[in-house]
């Protein structure tokens, strides 16, 4: 394993990504082992930059910027980043969960900001696969704590949903919350029970008049998604667990799909995706897909074209056999009919 060190330059794990393709959402195709970035400005001081992984979020303060997630790209985000807007410095990042399509690149950064479960849960494995160093600098974070990015206080709130630990910060001067993949468009991912996903909507929902756009991994959309999963989740609760279907299709609404299988001869998979056949994915040897018609999956893999999808991870959980998906109030609610509120361990408001 690499040490770290400050002022790193990248580790060169391309060697990884050979033999597949991205496509961006233009239609933009190019080998997955070779450095790729683009900034979008999302808000005034506010860039959503998309790599490799879900999107990172560069923001501006008054004499520095500061970067939400660092991806799993190959390059140095950092840099690009900081051409951006050169005159002011980035050193530090924080990270909004311990999913490695959000950290890959987190050793070129002097400061990494996360909550003490996501330290816990980082992916060594994964880290030693890349070739990366994991005993970079972390500051934790706490429900309650502010950033003191000068002139834009960002507010942290510790609420997990989609994966243990997770943080998101709220930026009331843009009126954003950044909020990683916990609130993503359209679509409601829980990894815990019906009762502790309520809870965690109301506790989002309490802060509703002081931000309008959601900030996701996924990308950004308005907050009154929050409002309709609020809903979604109070009818489920109010008697109606059992309307929600068994077998769906979340790639109708979350993740995109490459316009063409291969190039050149080369597989191509959509940019910011997860690629669930990349041999990063693998568990002993087998994709995602492969252990999915193993355990006699092959109904949820037809309605997806023969794709996995994070959703079907669950699935092969003995505690995920009873999972759901209802739409309501024009939201998808994924869900679990068998996990009782209580038995999961969390820090939450702590």
């Amino acid at each position: 394993m690499v040490h770290w060190k400050k002022g790193m330059q990248p580790v060169d794990f391309s060697k990884l990504y050979e033999g597949v393709m991205l496509e961006d959402e233009e239609g933009d195709i190019r080998p997955r082992s070779t450095p790729y970035f683009k900034a979008k400005l999302i808000a005034p001081g506010t860039w959503q930059v998309l790599s490799d992984g879900d999107y990172s979020y560069l923001l501006e303060g008054d004499d520095e910027l500061l970067l939400i997630d660092s991806g799993q790209g190959v390059g140095n985000i950092r840099a690009f980043c900081q051409s951006l807007v050169p005159e002011k410095p980035l050193w530090r990042m924080v990270l909004t969960h311990s999913h490695l399509d959000h950290l890959v690149n987190n050793y070129l950064f002097d400061a990494v900001y996360m909550s003490r479960e996501s330290y816990d849960t980082l992916p060594l494995d994964a880290y030693e696969l890349f070739g990366v160093p994991a005993d970079y600098p972390v500051v934790f974070l706490r429900d309650g704590d502010v950033i003191d990015l000068a002139g834009r206080p960002l507010e942290v709130l510790h609420v997990w949903e989609h994966n243990v630990g997770s943080i998101q910060l709220l930026d009331r001067k843009t009126r954003i919350l950044f909020c990683g993949d916990e609130l993503n468009a359209n679509f409601f991912d829980s990894s815990v029970s019906v009762e502790w996903s309520y809870r965690n909507v109301c506790r989002w929902q309490s802060l509703r008049g002081a931000y309008d756009t959601l900030a996701a991994g996924n990308g950004v959309c308005g907050a009154e998604y929050v409002d309709r999963y609020e809903r979604a989740l109070r009818y489920i609760l109010e008697g109606h667990a059992g309307e929600g279907v068994q077998h769906y299709r979340p790639h109708s609404v979350t993740d995109r799909v490459p316009s063409v299988a291969e190039k050149d001869g080369v597989r191509v998979a959509a940019r910011r995706t997860p690629d669930w056949e990349s041999p990063l994915f693998a568990v002993g040897g087998k994709t995602i897909r492969q252990i999915m018609v193993e355990k006699g999956m092959q109904e949820d893999l037809a309605l997806n074209d023969g794709r996995a999808h994070f959703c079907f991870i669950r699935k092969l959980n003995e505690d995920g056999a009873f999972d759901r998906e209802l739409v309501h109030d024009g939201v998808h609610v994924c869900y679990y009919l068998n996990r009782i509120w209580g038995c999961e361990k969390s820090n939450w408001g702590k």
